[in-house]
């Protein structure tokens, strides 16, 4: 009887770890789950056209391209109390007009908590604003810099670099000028210097620069560009480098194979570089790794085929600590409206160098949202968290989503 019984729970305990592997795996494959955290009405803002950002205790913020008190935009913040989000408008936009038309890209925060942002102009106009907190926790708004003149309007994202300096670019579509990369730097008086970092197109055709820059860990300035070499239409990614004394040196990373690109690009720990092309079509993400003697190799990791899988990819893309690659697409997915209303996909690095997409949510337009115009923030938990231009609602102002995972 005893041997019987140790044989009985040996197999007991065979069925128990069978079911036990069984959920484990149930659970690993199970599809992300999506929830929309705020619908927007025109009195707190509506079309989100921008990314999220998030501060130390997890609150998110974010900008819309109308509503407000006058019509023009905001900025919003949404707290999380006990899973319950809650927006406050921080800011509303006023006086909206080809000069200073209201907010595009995701604002960045700087070492005491203040916020930056883009509000794009026409053509040779646009401004660089900063939202200052006090002590009590209202928030202030100052332009830092406008542009005019010749310099171009500014593009969506901003970088700082350890200094506190803020980097980014900007475009204008004419033939001797077509954008520029800048710097703007503190003053001890409160104001901002703007330098002039370089001024395109390059000698070789490469302009019109497209999505703020990034920089890397020496102080180099990594970007995209509308035109390529010889100033075709099939696009560039460019590397800026500071020297010690003279003008900062523009070289040419990759040219004639990213067409339609959309925003700024992302680094990995490793040094790689990630971007998307096809703002107009189905479109890709790329990989740019450096190689021997200081060049660059390009791969295609993924091609959207529209459909399910997604077309036109909006915004920059999110990265994970291991490697995972996150981004929304415009249209495509099965949601709704002829497979319009767009999706938010996850790329895996494989063994062998190839990437698995993932599929996380298909947008559906009256409930959840559609068309996200941004690219996507993944936090330290693994949510991922975005916003939708338009639909969620009654009136259809946009969303913010989240997507656990």
């Amino acid at each position: 009887m005893k041997n019987k019984s140790l044989t009985w729970s040996a197999s007991t305990m065979a069925q128990v770890l069978a079911i036990a592997l069984t959920l484990l795996l149930n659970a690993a494959s199970a599809p992300a789950s999506e929830t929309v955290i705020y619908s927007f009405d025109k009195t707190q803002g509506s079309i989100p056209l921008s990314g999220l950002t998030a501060d130390a205790a997890g609150n998110l913020y974010g900008t819309t391209n109308s509503g407000g008190a006058k019509g023009c935009g905001t900025v919003f913040e949404l707290s999380n109390s006990g899973g319950k989000w809650t927006e406050t408008v921080l800011y509303s936009f006023k006086g909206c007009n080809f000069v200073t038309q209201t907010p595009r890209g995701t604002m960045v925060f700087d070492k005491a908590g203040n916020l930056y942002g883009v509000q794009q102009g026409y053509e040779n106009s646009g401004q660089i604003f900063e939202l200052s907190k006090s002590a009590s926790g209202t928030w202030t708004y100052a332009v830092i810099h406008s542009f005019g003149g010749s310099e171009g309007s500014p593009n969506p994202d901003l970088t700082f670099d350890s200094a506190g300096n803020l980097y980014g670019t900007t475009s204008l579509d004419t033939t001797g000028f077509n954008g520029e990369a800048f710097e703007l730097t503190p003053q001890p008086d409160g104001t901002w210097k703007e330098s002039l970092l370089y001024s395109f197109p390059a000698p070789n055709g490469v302009g019109k620069p497209v999505g703020g820059p990034v920089l890397d860990a020496k102080g180099n300035l990594y970007g995209v560009a509308y035109y390529g070499v010889n100033g075709n239409y099939d696009g560039a990614a460019y590397e800026l480098s500071p020297q010690p004394n003279g003008p900062w040196i523009l070289t040419i990373l990759t040219s004639g194979t990213i067409s339609e690109p959309d925003s700024r690009l992302t680094f990995d720990a490793a040094g790689n570089l990630y971007g998307t092309t096809g703002y107009f079509s189905g479109g890709t993400v790329f990989q740019l790794s450096p190689a021997a003697n200081g060049t660059w190799k390009e791969t295609t990791i993924h091609y959207f085929s529209a459909g399910n899988d997604g077309s036109g990819p909006q915004g920059f893309l999110a990265i994970d600590a291991s490697g995972n690659l996150y981004g929304a697409t415009i249209y495509g997915g099965l949601g709704c409206n002829q497979s319009l209303c767009g999706v938010v996909y996850k790329l895996t690095p494989q063994t062998g160098g190839t990437w698995k997409e993932t599929i996380l949510h298909q947008f559906a337009s009256a409930g959840d949202g559609s068309e996200p115009q941004a690219g996507v923030f993944v936090n330290s938990s693994g949510n991922v968290y975005g916003t939708t231009s338009v639909g969620g609602g009654r009136y259809g102002y946009g969303t913010v989503y989240q997507i656990t995972p």
